[in-house]
Parts: structure tokens; C-alpha cells; sequence
């Protein structure tokens, strides 16, 4: 009987430190992705996503599939690889469809590589989401500034006058309105605006005239 209890208890050690090894398995992504998300915070970029991929392969118990892969997403764009990013943030939207820095960020990855017309959807739906989000007010003037980019200025406007009402000492708000207002033929507005701009210290008003030169052609 000594033995038969002894090779129970055996068993009943073994089989408890076998399901707490499967805990601490089933904890161990959520630990590996709070360590990525120290170095993705510090601008470790390469170094966090290393650490992402291990959490993804690990599997998550509490931490945000949405989160890890916002971040992922962020890393790769930090790495200059939009393609990646693109694939990722996807991933983040498909988990948590209401992510709204998930779409921000899908937005600006698709404008890197050339999909303006994506990224205008993205953004939108961002604002759809959350239209009173802290960063709503630099997604407008994005969204402006795209449609610039787009050839449809009375969008633009309407982006950026709506930006303006949020942020009122904007330079960036003004020196894109400048442009947008010159575009729909609105001379008088456009000065106004790019002196409102300089006034704010805007730091590209070079760059800003030129444009308005070209459009004088």
C-alpha cells in the first residue's frame, strides 16, 4: 500500500507541475509582448519586433492580439518596410475593427507606398470610428492633405476648415489651406491663410510658395 500511495503522489506531483507548466506557457506570450513593448517604446524597433513575433508564435492570454499587431505593424514602418506594415495593421483592424490608430496607421503605410485612395478610406473610417479621438485633429488635416494630393480641393477645404475649428493655431492647418483655397480659385482666402501660416512660425513656407507658384502657371 506504501508504494501504490507513494506512486500516486508521484503521479499527483507530476501531474500538477505538468498543468502549471501549461499556465506559465499560456502566460509566457502575454510576458514576451509587455518586454517588446518596453524596447518598441524606447525606439528599439528591430529589437521589439523580435520579441513580437516570439509573443504572436507563444499565443496571448490577456494582452491585445489588436495591440501586438499595431504595434508590429509600427515597428516595420519604423524599419522602412511599408509593404509589411500594411500586412500587419490589417491584421489589427481585423481584430478590433473599432481600432483607431490601427486604421490611422494602415493609412499612413498605404500613402507611403503609393495607395492614396486606400489610405483616404482608411482615414475615414478612423474617423468614423472615434471622430473625437485626441489625434482626430492631425487626421484631418492628413485627410486635407491628401485630398490636396488627390486634385480635390473643395474635399480638402472642407477637411481642413473642420481641423481648424479643433486646433485653431495650426501653421501646418493654415499652410495647406493656403494651397487648397488656391486651388478652388479662391485667391484672397489663400493669402489669407498663408499669413496666418508665417505668422504661426510655419516651418516650410518655401516649400509652401512654391507650390502656389506652380498653380499661378
Amino acid at each position: 500500500m506504501n508504494g501504490k500511495k507513494l506512486y500516486f503522489a508521484a503521479g499527483l506531483i507530476l501531474l500538477v507541475f505538468s498543468l502549471l507548466t501549461f499556465a506559465s506557457c499560456g502566460m509566457s506570450g502575454d510576458k514576451i509582448a509587455a518586454e517588446g513593448k518596453k524596447l518598441y517604446t524606447a525606439g528599439s524597433y528591430a529589437e521589439a519586433l523580435e520579441k513580437f513575433t516570439e509573443a504572436e508564435e507563444a499565443g496571448l492570454k490577456n494582452f491585445r492580439a489588436a495591440e501586438l499587431y499595431y504595434c508590429m505593424g509600427n515597428c516595420f514602418y519604423h524599419l522602412e518596410n511599408y509593404g509589411k506594415c500594411v500586412d500587419y495593421q490589417l491584421k489589427c483592424v481585423e481584430a478590433e475593427p473599432e481600432y483607431f490608430s490601427g486604421w490611422v496607421s494602415l493609412g499612413v503605410a498605404y500613402r507611403k507606398i503609393g495607395e492614396r485612395d486606400k489610405a483616404m478610406e482608411c482615414y475615414r473610417t478612423a474617423l468614423k470610428y472615434d471622430p473625437h479621438n485626441s489625434d482626430s485633429a492631425a487626421l484631418y488635416i492628413s485627410l486635407g492633405s491628401l485630398s490636396i494630393e488627390l486634385g480635390k480641393p473643395m474635399s480638402a477645404i472642407d477637411y481642413l476648415e473642420s481641423a481648424q475649428e479643433i486646433f485653431p493655431e495650426s501653421a501646418d492647418v493654415y499652410a495647406y489651406l493656403a494651397i487648397a483655397y488656391k486651388m478652388a480659385l479662391e485667391p484672397e482666402k489663400s493669402a489669407d491663410a498663408l499669413a496666418k501660416a508665417q505668422a504661426l512660425g510655419y516651418s516650410k513656407m518655401d516649400e509652401v510658395n512654391d507650390r502656389l507658384a506652380k498653380l499661378d502657371k
